[in-house]
């Protein structure tokens, strides 16, 4: 039986990776903070361990003690749009980029066969994003996070090089589902639906609805990063769905399927503006290694969310 290490086992991403490994027959050991599971059920094959990703000596010592065949760097220290990382940059580092490279170097020098897969993002692409983007495409910093994901995709570039491990940077575009926290835009979205259901006078606030984006379902990409380990060793694939939207179409869309108005519910901070030019995301390097791509629509997604409000 395969031992597969997930970390940030207690977030949206990590859990959903944990449950994808348990469905395939992995033994699984899940890290996060608190005291147990938030998410992922007891199970003969699943155990879990309260261990704060900052100390990464402590890190280096359970990896050492468990010895996994396969690794998930699933956690992160991230926030919505927004959010301001320069207070939290220290723990930013230490867990988004140090942890990466404490399971690198266990590879490197006790476990050169361990298969490492690493959670990277689309912020390493400059906005506006237009054009077509994949795995090929110019990456630039714009932000202290987007910083330090570009750094783990250099570190990984570097350990497969030089010696050989068997790492791989996924890009993540934005991937939703009901376990996403309530201030992200979607989740904001979606509970909107759902109070205005309760409600036909209620309104809220988003900053703007003019931008395009791609969504996903996070279960999705927990499956295809699952399968990715197993049946392929590139060293990066871009994760995305590979329909991109205008959100403010996509919410008119998502509130008639209820049979609201998007226009009397939802305000914006921002006047109307100009969203810029659209974009693709290329899935081709993904569907030539696995054969498929995201499935789960994005009113799927959204109606999983006003299920759990």
């Amino acid at each position: 039986m395969p031992r597969s290490l997930v970390l940030g086992v207690n977030g949206q991403d990590g859990s959903y990776v944990a449950e994808a490994l348990l469905r395939r027959g992995h033994e699984v050991i899940g890290i996060g903070r608190g005291g147990a599971s938030r998410y992922v059920g007891s199970s003969p094959n699943f155990s879990y361990a309260d261990l704060d990703l900052r100390d990464n000596d402590a890190l280096a010592g359970f990896v050492a003690e468990v010895r996994p065949d396969f690794a998930f760097h699933f956690a992160a220290v991230h926030g919505a749009a927004g959010f301001h990382y320069e207070p939290v940059v220290a723990d930013m580092l230490a867990v988004n980029v140090t942890a990466l490279h404490v399971l690198l170097e266990h590879a490197r020098r006790e476990a050169p066969g361990m298969r490492i897969i690493y959670a990277g993002s689309s912020k390493i692409f400059p906005a506006p994003l237009a054009g077509v983007i994949d795995e090929l495409t110019p990456a630039r910093a714009t932000c202290l996070y987007s910083i330090g994901k570009l750094t783990s995709r250099d570190l990984i570039s570097f350990y497969r090089s030089q010696h050989g491990i068997a790492a791989t940077n996924l890009i993540l575009f934005n991937h939703e589902s009901a376990r996403r926290p309530a201030r992200f835009f979607l989740p904001t979205i979606a509970r909107g639906i759902a109070e205005t259901l309760s409600n036909p006078r209620h309104s809220f606030r988003v900053h703007t609805l003019d931008f395009w984006i791609d969504w996903s379902a996070a279960e999705d990409i927990a499956e295809l990063a699952v399968e990715i380990a197993e049946r392929s060793d590139e060293g990066e694939f871009v994760l995305a769905s590979g329909i991109v939207r205008h959100a403010r179409l996509a919410v008119s869309e998502l509130f008639a399927k209820y049979g609201l108005d998007a226009e009397r519910h939802v305000l914006t901070s921002l006047e109307r503006s100009d969203p810029g030019p659209s974009f693709s995301v290329s899935l081709a390097r993904l569907e030539r290694a696995i054969g498929r791509r995201p499935a789960k629509s994005l009113q799927d997604i959204v109606a999983d969310m006003i299920a759990s409000v």
